[in-house]
C-alpha cells in the first residue's frame, strides 16, 4: 500500500514534498515525484509487489503517461498477458503498471477491467487529462479539492492540509452526518473545500473541468439466478477460495486477523491451503472491568489449532489505550467514532507482518448482522406495506418514529417497527435501523447554533446514497444488501480499516469484497443468505466441512471495548478537557451547554449516553491532533 498525492494547474515541487511527507506512515520504504509544467505527482511507497523494481511514479514505454497508484491489482498477471499479446511492453513487474497500458487501449474505462483494491491518479500531458479512480467498494481512499484552474488530490486529508493550499474550514453538513453515520460518508469530507471520490467512481479532468461518473454499484438484478442450494453453496465457498488465492500474492510477510467468528475463520481455513509454512494469525483481547482478559480467544484457538497457525494473542490494557489514544485520533484522518478496534488489531499484526487478510465485508454481502434478520422478519410481517409508494411509507415512518413504543399498544408498536423497517429511513438519512449514533433531534440539540444555521438545506451524502441504492420494496433483502454495502461498509468500516492499518504501515486486504466473488454472490437469492433467522446461511452450510458448528453457529459477539468504564477512569481528565465548555466554545462546533449536559449525565452514571459522549470526544480529539496540529500532528512524528 502507498500514499499518493498530486496537483494539476500551477504545480509546485515544495508543495508536493510536504504532501508526500505527511503520508510517510503510508509508505515508509520510498518516495517519488513527477513534475511538468501542468501537473505534479507525489508518492510514498510501502513495498509489497516487485519490491526491487516497483518505484513510482510509473510510466509507459515512451514516457507519455504518468501514474501514481495505491493498492493491489489481483488480476494483473492475466491483464499483463493480454496486453503483451497486443504488443505492449512493460518496464517493471509492478501490478500498477498494467493501468497505464490499459488506459492506452481503453481510456478512463480501464478501471472496469480491474479486480483489486486501488486509488490511482493517471496523468496524460499530451491530452491535458487527469484520471482519478477508486475501487468498487472504496477500500482505498482518495480526496480532492478544486480551486478554479487547480485541483489537488491525496490519499489523506492530512496531506491536503500539509499543502498549505487547502482551507481548514469544516463542512457543517459533514459534521452533521458524522454525528449520525459515525463517520463522514462520501462524497462529503469533513472539510468544506475537500470531497471524497465515491467508491466505484472515476473523476476525469480536462481543460479545467472535472466530471465524476460511477462505473460500478452493488448489483440490482442478475441474469441466471441460482435456484439450487447445492450450487449456491458451491458458489459461496468456491468463489471465496478463489478470492483468497488471488489475494495471497505478496513478497512481504502475510497473516490473517482471526477473531474466531465465521468470516475470519473461513479466511484462515482457505489461506492455510495456500501456504507451506504455518500461517500467522492474530487475535486481540482487552482487560475488562474485573481485570480479566475479555476476548474471543477460545474460538480463535479452535481454528488456529485446527489449521496449525502461528497464532499471536495481544492483550490491550487500559494504560496502553490511554497512552496511544492521541496517536489514534491523529490516525483517523477524518473523525470517526468506530475505528479503535481496527487500530489495535492492526497494531498487533504490524509487529509481525506487512500484509493481513481481514474478514470485513462478509456481513454486508451475506446479510450477517442481527439487524438484517430483524428487519427482514418485519418485512415478512407486513408485506402489504410493500404495495404502498416508497415516499408515502417514508413519510409515515417519519411520523411514527417520533412516538415512543412505551406510549402505544403493543400491536401498534409492532406496526411502527414494520413501517420503519420498510422505510429504512430515520427522517433524514438512509441507513438500516440501529446504525445511528445521534438521532436528528439529538444532533440538532448538540450542534452549535452557528453550525446549524450554516448547514443549509442540502444533504449531499443522503442524496448520493439514495440514488446509488434505489429503494426496492418488492425485493427487501437485495435492497438491504446494497444499503449495508454502500452505507456502513464503505462509509465507516473500510475507511476506518484503511486509516488505522496504514497508521501502522500495514496493508489490509478484504477477500470477501473481491469483485468477482461479489458478482457470483449476487446470483444467490437473498432468501438463501438469511434463512430462519440465521445470517450468512449459505456460507455457513458451505463451510461445514472446514469448520466446526461451534464456530459457524455461535452467537455473534463483536469486539466491544469497555469505553464507558475507561472514560470514567483513566480517560476522565481527557473527556473533561476536550469537552470543556471553554474549548467547545472556541471550536464553535458543538453547543457547550448541550454537550455539558451529556457529559454530566455520563459521569453521573447514565450509561445510555456513553456513545454520544464518545462521538463528541472522538471529534474533538481528531480536531486537536489534525486541525490544530497543522495537518500532520503527532501521527507524523510517531510514524
Amino acid at each position: 500500500m502507498c500514499g499518493i498525492c498530486g496537483m494539476v494547474g500551477r504545480p509546485e515541487r515544495a508543495v508536493l514534498g510536504r504532501m508526500a511527507a505527511a503520508m510517510t506512515h503510508r509508505g515508509p520504504d520510498d518516495d517519488g515525484f513527477h513534475l511538468d509544467a501542468a501537473a505534479g505527482l507525489g508518492f510514498r511507497r510501502l513495498s509489497i509487489i516487485d519490491v526491487a523494481g516497483g518505484h513510482q511514479p510509473l510510466t509507459n514505454e515512451d514516457a507519455t503517461l504518468h501514474l501514481v497508484f495505491n493498492g493491489e491489482i489481483y488480476n494483473h498477471r492475466e491483464l499483463r498477458d493480454g496486453l503483451e499479446a497486443r504488443g505492449h511492453r512493460f518496464r517493471t513487474r509492478s501490478d500498477g503498471e498494467v493501468l497505464l497500458h490499459l488506459y492506452e487501449d481503453e481510456g478512463p474505462a480501464f478501471v472496469e477491467k480491474l479486480n483489486g483494491i486501488f486509488a490511482c491518479a493517471l496523468w496524460n500531458p499530451a491530452a491535458g487529462e487527469l484520471v482519478l479512480a477508486r475501487d468498487h467498494h472504496g477500500v482505498k481512499p482518495l480526496y480532492y479539492a478544486e480551486q478554479g484552474d487547480r485541483l489537488l488530490f491525496a490519499s489523506e486529508i492530512k496531506a491536503l492540509l500539509a499543502s498549505g493550499l487547502v482551507s481548514r474550514d469544516l463542512d457543517p453538513e459533514a459534521v452533521s452526518q458524522y454525528l449520525v453515520y459515525q463517520a463522514v460518508p462520501s462524497p462529503l469530507s469533513i472539510l468544506r473545500e475537500v470531497r471524497q471520490l465515491p467508491p466505484g467512481s472515476v473523476l476525469v479532468r480536462r481543460g479545467g473541468t472535472s466530471r465524476v461518473s460511477r462505473y460500478w454499484s452493488p448489483p440490482r438484478e442478475v441474469a441466471a439466478p441460482v435456484t439450487s442450494e447445492a450450487e449456491a453453496c458451491e458458489i459461496a465457498l468456491g468463489g471465496l477460495r478463489a478470492a483468497v488465492r488471488r489475494q495471497m500474492m505478496s513478497e512481504r510477510p502475510l497473516g490473517v486477523f482471526l477473531s474466531g467468528g465465521v468470516d475470519s475463520s473461513a479466511l484462515v481455513a482457505l489461506a492455510a491451503e495456500c501456504v507451506t509454512h504455518p500461517l500467522k494469525t492474530f487475535s486481540v483481547g482487552f482487560v475488562g472491568p474485573d481485570e480479566h482478559v475479555l476476548s474471543e480467544w477460545p474460538w480463535a484457538r479452535i481454528v488456529a489449532d485446527r489449521y496449525g497457525t502461528d497464532h499471536q494473542e495481544f492483550v490491550l490494557t487500559e494504560a496502553m489505550f490511554r497512552e496511544r489514544l492521541p496517536h489514534a485520533f491523529a490516525a483517523m484522518d477524518q473523525p470517526t467514532s468506530d475505528a479503535l478496534n481496527s487500530y489495535w488489531v492492526s497494531y498487533a499484526a504490524a509487529q509481525h507482518v506487512t500484509v493481513a487478510l481481514s474478514g470485513t465485508g462478509g456481513d454486508e454481502l451475506l446479510l450477517g448482522y442481527g439487524r438484517d434478520t430483524h428487519l427482514l422478519r418485519r418485512y415478512a410481517d407486513g408485506r402489504a406495506l410493500g404495495q404502498l409508494p416508497p415516499e408515502y411509507v417514508r413519510r409515515v415512518a417519519a411520523v411514527v418514529g417520533r412516538v415512543g413504543r412505551d406510549r402505544v399498544w403493543r400491536s401498534v408498536g409492532g406496526l411502527m417497527e414494520t413501517v420503519q423497517a420498510y422505510a429504512l429511513l430515520d427522517e433524514e438519512y438512509l441507513s438500516p435501523s440501529g446504525i445511528a449514533i445521534y438521532t436528528p433531534a439529538e444532533r440538532d440539540r448538540v450542534l452549535s447554533l452557528a453550525l446549524r444555521a450554516a448547514r443549509g438545506g442540502g444533504h449531499a451524502a443522503v442524496d448520493y446514497l439514495r440514488n446509488d441504492v434505489e429503494a426496492d420494496l418488492a425485493r427487501p433483502g437485495d435492497w438491504l444488501l446494497r444499503m449495508e454495502q454502500r452505507g456502513y461498509l464503505s462509509s465507516v468500516l473500510l475507511r476506518d480499516i484503511d486509516a488505522m492499518s496504514m497508521a501502522h504501515s500495514l496493508e489490509v486486504r478484504v477477500p470477501f469484497l473481491d469483485p468477482d466473488y461479489g458478482a457470483a454472490l449476487a446470483r444467490i437469492p437473498w432468501q438463501m443468505k438469511s434463512r430462519d433467522g440465521v445470517g450468512k446461511w449459505v456460507l455457513k452450510q458451505a463451510l461445514r466441512p472446514l469448520l466446526p458448528d461451534e464456530i459457524l453457529f455461535r452467537e455473534k459477539m463483536g469486539f466491544g471495548l469497555p469505553y464507558a468504564l475507561w472514560m470514567r477512569r483513566s480517560l476522565a481528565p481527557m473527556v473533561r478537557d476536550l469537552l470543556s465548555p471553554a474549548r467547545l466554545a472556541r471550536r464553535g462546533v458543538f453547543d457547550p451547554l448541550a454537550a455539558g449536559r451529556l457529559v454530566d449525565r455520563f459521569f453521573a452514571g447514565d450509561d445510555g449516553v456513553w456513545r454520544l459522549v464518545w462521538t463528541l470526544l472522538a471529534f474533538e480529539g481528531w480536531a486537536t491532533e489534525v486541525l490544530d496540529a497543522g495537518g500532520a500532528g503527532q501521527h507524523a512524528e510517531a510514524a
